[in-house]
């Protein structure tokens, strides 16, 4: 079978750009050898929280002042609408999915983290919503004994610190009916808030301890498969907002991005093979014929017309490094920008400092096609996105899930607009791309 492109990588990037083709009719093939950052994540999208250090608060209009000033930097490929558009195609594809996100990119919303700081970020699902981090409002943290991913003193403690003028306390609490359970997994937990007669147990130990007001803040793992009906259940049961904490991994609320975008991948026609990773590409000349996937038995050959890489950067897999430190794309073994030369240190003495690891990268043209040290096009119908492009810190600027959507969003228009030229040109009917 032949399709109209394969995907490689089930990270953001990799799903944005499968879902966009897909819905454009496209036939795609998502392959991927596991799951990725979708589950490491903390399951809200950050188009920037920082630029120099500074809290950003509209996080377009610093997009924009950082193109100007930083032209390897991955947004310098992007224009304002790509990062809107991108943005609101998200919006709209967890909301078809049933798993809607609030915010925007004109203005960062305060949210607190697992370790109580308080985190400005563009995108939340609903269940994060109201746990915004504003003056005068009082919260209660809730923890529970037996799961120890989940910290709500630490959280209590730090979060005045980082944002002042609010009242933050903490609880501990045995989960009810679990407490034969001596270390909770975040799955566990999650099902058991599934059931309502859980979340009944629930509200009756905390209801009477709430203060007049108080937002309760729990660890987040409301549910897996329907978090809004747990959320508006505990609501309604404690008589006050209640909002999720993200907590250390697994992610819930990244499984549910993640299932999300498979139950729409599917629901479009697209393929999804997680766990067959690609081990070969055939090429000809300057063009990707196909891809060897590894299987129980054999290799499977998958041919295509085009192909976007979305394998991510070194914390993925996407770009490996060797036993002499030399750092590669593993896969198409594309050339790599901003590396150290021989001899030259990949890291700075303190943690927080600029490494030169995190400005390696590929170096991509406006179609989002990797280019050689040259500025020549390496493979004419291959698109590459997401961390494999970024070249900068993202963890320090909050800006990974821009990054990873606004790149995955402008390399699938770019095949998407090559489809439409070459059914113009060939005289066919071209094919409803929205």
């Amino acid at each position: 079978m032949i399709y109209d492109a394969i995907v490689i990588g089930a990270g953001y990037a990799g799903l944005t750009a499968a879902l966009r083709l897909a819905q454009a009719g496209q036939k795609t093939l998502l392959l991927a050898k596991g799951h990725s950052g979708t589950h490491l994540k903390p399951g809200v999208i950050d188009v920037l929280g920082y630029d120099d250090g500074q809290r950003v608060q509209r996080p377009l209009e610093a997009v924009a002042r950082l193109r100007a000033v930083k032209p390897t930097h991955p947004y310098a490929l992007l224009s304002e609408s790509d990062v809107r558009d991108a943005i609101q195609f998200f919006q709209g594809a967890m909301a078809e999915a049933g798993y809607p996100f609030e915010g925007s990119v004109e203005e960062n919303l305060l949210l607190p983290t697992a370790l109580g700081v308080a985190r400005p970020t563009a995108l939340v699902p609903r269940t994060m919503l109201t746990g915004q981090v504003q003056q005068g409002r009082s919260y209660l943290i809730l923890g529970f004994t037996n799961f120890k991913d989940f910290y709500p003193d630490l959280i209590a403690d730090n979060l005045p610190r980082s944002f002042a003028g609010i009242q933050v306390r903490s609880k501990l609490i045995i989960a009810p009916g679990l407490e034969s359970e001596a270390d909770l997994p975040p799955m566990l937990l999650a099902h058991a808030f599934e059931r309502a007669e859980f979340r009944e147990k629930l509200a009756n130990m905390l209801k009477a301890n709430l203060h007049p007001g108080e937002r309760v803040g729990f660890p987040a793992v409301l549910g897996l498969d329907d978090p809004l009906t747990v959320l508006s259940d505990l609501e309604a049961r404690l008589e006050t907002a209640v909002f999720e904490i993200p907590t250390l991994p697994p992610s819930i609320p990244g499984l549910r991005v993640f299932h999300a975008f498979e139950r729409l991948l599917r629901k479009y026609g697209a393929r999804v093979q997680i766990g067959h990773p690609v081990i070969e590409p055939h090429t000809t000349g300057n063009r990707i014929e196909s891809v060897a996937v590894q299987s129980a038995v054999r290799p499977v050959v998958y041919s295509a017309r085009e192909f976007l890489l979305a394998t991510g950067g070194l914390l993925s897999g996407g770009l490996a490094v060797d036993s002499y430190g030399q750092i590669s794309e593993r896969l198409f073994n594309l050339p790599l920008a901003g590396a150290p030369g021989p001899g030259d240190a990949r890291f700075q003495a303190r943690y927080f400092e600029e490494h030169p690891i995190n400005s390696i990268g590929i170096t991509v043209d406006a179609e989002m096609r990797p280019l050689d040290e040259h500025g020549q096009v390496v493979y004419s119908n291959l698109r590459a996105c997401g961390a494999l492009v970024a070249r900068t810190d993202v963890w320090k600027e909050k800006s990974s899930g821009g990054i990873s959507l606004g790149t995955a969003y402008r390399a699938a228009q770019a095949i998407l607009a090559n489809v439409q030229i070459t059914a113009g040109a060939g005289g066919a009917q071209t094919r409803r791309l929205s």
